[in-house]
């Protein structure tokens, strides 16, 4: 197994002391929050009613929340109903909290985003950047390529520990086309110094839960695939790629801590979410585009990080030039509940946003 900690362990360290550092914050900072006029979620709550949404949402603007509210039954059949608070799988959610750690390593100069990894002659990782790795240009192993179960779950995942070794079982091309590939965010992990991946920071707004384990996953929200329990998978081997749990609130938490600064200089949170241009709207762990909403006569700035294993969805909405944010978990997979995209004109996704920003 080829660990990039090896050889950025002499290179990487935190310097909480340097006034270019990002806050750090040794425990979450929550207050009271602002409690919603009577009836200024009404519009949200009729659109997650009229698409039968089984699940949880939250929408914020600034610091109140507008609605935070649970619809439907855990199982498609009945029976107990989800609530606030439920413990979610954060699945590629994950993903945008990594980011925003390795762009705090970028901020107190501990990281360059376009230098190559410090690995040795002849590794697989050789010519690799950490925006590469941020970006899915990295041409590494795919975890989806390994032989599927019975149900179409990739042997990656339902491996007891972490195949780190296979995401280096060939070698890296450097700025290859765009691929989608948990690998990349894997060894992304690695890069995290002591200062942001370890327990002791994970109480934070930096990471809005824990990652899971057998026991925890198991104590989660589960999900359902054509109506019936998700196939087994085992969370873990996601880790910095999609193995976080957490619940809505914590995940607010995080968006609000990065929207106000509190995580990120503005400067390094606007690199975080500058889309890498060519047609493309990808930034750094997420993505970023105008978004065209009913209601509205101009395009809205929307990042936006989708998320789903199995049977769980996940949508993190930002909006940062109207300070709203929308989270929207639900236990139903894409195939029996389309969560849909912004750039459709239509559809859950589209009236959610559009009644938070332009109602």
């Amino acid at each position: 197994m080829i660990l990039l900690a090896l050889a950025l362990a002499a290179a990487a360290h935190p310097h909480p002391s340097r006034a270019s550092a990002p806050p750090s914050l040794s425990q979450r900072e929550r207050g009271k929050t602002p409690k919603a006029a009577k009836g200024e979620g009404d519009a949200i709550d009729a659109v997650a009613r009229r698409y039968a949404l089984a699940g949880e949402l939250l929408v914020a603007k600034g610091d109140r929340i507008v609605l935070h509210r649970a619809y439907g039954t855990i199982a498609p059949t009945g029976g107990a109903r989800h609530k606030v608070g439920e413990r979610w799988r954060l699945a590629s959610v994950t993903k945008q909290v990594t980011a925003t750690a390795i762009m705090r390593m970028v901020a107190r100069g501990d990281l360059a985003l376009d230098t190559p990894l410090p690995v040795s002659a002849g590794s697989p990782l050789s010519g690799l950047t950490p925006r590469m790795l941020l970006t899915h240009h990295s041409g590494l192993a795919n975890p989806d390529a390994t032989p599927k179960d019975a149900f179409g779950v990739p042997g990656f995942y339902t491996a007891r520990t972490i195949d780190q070794g296979y995401c280096t079982s060939k070698p890296a091309r450097p700025g290859a086309a765009f691929d989608y590939n948990n690998c990349d965010f894997l060894l992304l992990g690695d890069l995290l110094d002591a200062g942001e991946g370890e327990a002791g920071e994970r109480d934070n707004a930096l990471w809005p839960g824990e990652f899971a384990t057998a026991d925890t996953q198991r104590r989660s929200v589960p999900g359902f695939v054509g109506g019936k329990p998700e196939p087994a998978f085992n969370l873990a081997t996601y880790a910095t790629a999609g193995g976080l749990l957490g619940t809505a609130r914590a995940l607010y938490d995080f968006d609000r801590a990065l929207m106000t600064g509190k995580l990120l200089p503005a400067s390094a949170r606007e690199e975080l979410w500058e889309p890498e241009g060519n047609g493309s709207y990808q930034a750094l762990g997420q993505w970023v585009f105008p978004g065209r909403l009913a209601g509205c006569t101009a395009p809205k700035r929307i990042v936006q990080r989708d998320g789903e294993i199995a049977g769980v969805q996940v949508r993190n909405f930002i909006l940062p030039d109207n300070d709203i944010v929308a989270i929207v978990f639900t236990n139903r997979s894409s195939d029996d509940f389309a969560i849909g995209e912004v750039w459709q004109g239509k559809g859950f996704s589209h009236d959610l946003l559009s009644a938070a920003a332009c109602a």
